[in-house]
């Protein structure tokens, strides 16, 4: 089956449900499933008869929006394949945006962009103009008055996912009208999605959490999607609970920061006058979770009727779909409490729950717990079990062996929703896709009593006097220390006339000079105390100075060039 057959069978069934998107506390479109069927069979139309070809990669740069998801459609049901790409960000360079989703197009060979009047006319005379090697198009206007629906094989390509690269440059994962099927199909069998479903999100169409999983999920599950755009959330972020509690939302899904930041911005008097009771499902992934927010999130809104069960830990990446690991539903978050020293160098040693007891003087829950003396402790998030049809095993060292009982491995996932080839080819795969199908995701994790927790990733561990510190971890506790900004902070390895050390870029908007430096200070002591590390160098940065990927994530391959300037600006 192909994602326009299966669309065409949630249309057939006439329920009325569909896509409502809402501008602020206001519902600006609203299309239902068997229109939005119709609509995207007359795009298709439209893109056939401008000769666009079976199997041809289509871009998509288009902000949240209806039209968003009449050009996915469209490109799918003129037998094409998709490629989201980031619209241009408000306040950013449209120079920079222009170059970066112009070597993706290059790189899928894309010839044709589907947009709108109003990005169409940013975009189109920087890409398209005169002889330009894309050719821009509206996709109001590219509708044709008749519809076509192609019907292509579920093996052929309909996805080309571009990841976000916070760690590598951007790849392009190559996904077939199976993979997708397989993984939406998946999340809702654990979720246990139905039409009776009312998914609300902000996040971000052309990422794969927004694409897959809040909008393709239930959409294709007859279910009534409620759109915010990104933009609007961070404006306000209490438009997105309202929304929840208006239209008595049951499952919506946000990264770790996002959570915080609705935490942070909705004070206790504007969650009064919300009702969250109907939230079944409050799925966190895309960054690392932090389990002392998830406490601190359930507590601010309980007196809306948030319930701490309804948070849901996953795992997932581009190359897997979207979904990996769901835990169960309905029970409480379970952690782990390992011993950090141990378990930089890969070897897992649990700590009784009893026994991480002081909390170290980045607060409660900051993960830096005095473990009977010998060292300090970290908790970690299970993340749960594979979804359905999807495999995962822990290996450590090139060959691929097994990691043992009690050590932390990179994790490799196989499955019907795994990718088999990144668009660059080969020499993208190498090293990534396995002969036997399984697909190394640069992501390190352990094993315990069944379930996945992560622990960081193969490319984010500082090694300091021989002794290896994961990133992540550091950035956990540095980003709780009050004045960082956003909790945005990036650690990496610094090179010094005596050896490796840790250098840390954190954000802040303190511009008073004693402030900043007690907040350097601040920064130092905390997380030395937590993890045992003095940083050698600590560079404050103004907000949103920190490298970030289209879909907002820090970036960490863009810390050096911060570290450069800050050297020459000193000299």
């Amino acid at each position: 089956m192909s994602l326009v057959r299966a669309l065409a069978e949630v249309a057939g069934r006439d329920t009325g449900h569909g896509i409502r998107l809402f501008r602020g506390d206001t519902e600006a479109e609203h299309v239902t499933y068997d229109q939005l069927y119709e609509e995207a069979g007359r795009l298709a139309q439209g893109l056939l008869e401008r000769g666009v070809r079976r199997g041809e990669r289509v871009a998509i740069a288009l902000p949240t929006s209806i039209d968003f998801a009449r050009a996915l459609f469209g490109v799918w049901a003129a037998g094409a394949v998709a490629v989201p790409l980031p619209p241009p960000v408000r306040f950013a360079s449209l120079d920079i945006h222009l170059r970066r989703i112009a070597l993706a197009m290059r790189q899928s060979q894309v010839r044709v962009v589907l947009s709108d009047a109003t990005l169409g006319r940013l975009i189109g005379p920087e890409l398209g103009g005169q002889g330009g090697e894309f050719e821009v198009l509206d996709v109001a206007r590219t509708a044709a008055a008749t519809a076509h629906h192609l019907e292509v094989s579920d093996q052929e390509p309909g996805l080309v996912q571009y990841t976000s690269g916070t760690s590598a440059h951007p790849k392009g994962v190559v996904l077939s009208h199976a993979n997708l099927l397989a993984n939406v199909t998946a999340i809702g069998k654990a979720l246990g999605v139905t039409e009776a479903e009312v998914s609300c999100s902000w996040l971000p169409l052309f990422h794969d959490m927004g694409l897959i999983g809040m909008l393709l999920t239930p959409a294709l599950h007859g279910a009534q999607t409620l759109l915010l755009p990104p933009e609007d959330f961070l404006r306000d972020p209490g438009r997105w609970l309202r929304l929840i509690s208006r239209h008595r939302a049951t499952a919506a899904t946000a990264p770790n920061s996002g959570y915080l930041y609705a935490m942070r911005k909705v004070t206790p008097s504007e969650v009064r006058g919300l009702d969250l009771s109907s939230w079944r499902v409050a799925l966190n992934g895309a960054e690392a979770i932090d389990p002392d927010m998830l406490r601190r999130f359930s507590a601010h809104f309980a007196p809306a009727g948030f319930r701490p069960t309804a948070f849901l830990p996953v795992y997932g990446l581009a190359e897997g779909s979207l979904a990996v690991t769901f835990p169960p539903l309905g029970r409480p978050v379970r952690s782990l409490w390992v011993r950090r020293g141990p378990l930089a160098d890969g070897v897992v040693e649990p700590v009784p729950e009893q026994a991480a007891g002081t909390v170290g003087t980045g607060g409660a829950g900051d993960g830096g717990v005095d473990a009977g003396g010998e060292g300090t402790a970290r908790e970690l998030v299970s993340v749960g079990h594979p979804v359905a049809d999807t495999e995962v095993r822990l290996v450590a060292g090139p060959g691929g062996e097994p990691a043992g009982e009690g050590r932390v491995g990179e994790v490799q996932i196989r499955g019907a929703a795994v990718m088999s080839t990144y668009e660059a080819g080969e020499a993208a795969n190498r090293g990534v896709v396995h002969a036997d199908g399984w697909v190394s995701t640069g992501d390190l994790g352990l094993r315990h009593d069944g379930e996945l927790f992560i622990v960081g990733r193969t490319k984010e561990v500082v090694i300091v006097f021989g002794q290896n510190y994961h990133a992540s971890d550091i950035e956990l506790v540095a980003g709780r220390v009050p004045g960082v900004a956003n909790h945005a902070v990036l650690a990496t390895s610094l090179a010094t006339p005596d050896g490796e050390g840790l250098a840390l870029v954190a954000e802040t908007k303190e511009s008073d000079p004693a402030v900043r430096a007690e907040l350097v200070s601040q920064l130092r002591h905390a997380v030395s105390d937590a993890v045992g590390i003095s940083p050698r160098k600590v560079v404050l940065a103004r907000r949103g100075a920190l490298p970030r990927t289209s879909s907002g994530k820090l970036q960490r391959h863009g810390i050096g060039a911060l570290l450069d300037a800050e050297e020459r600006a000193g000299e």
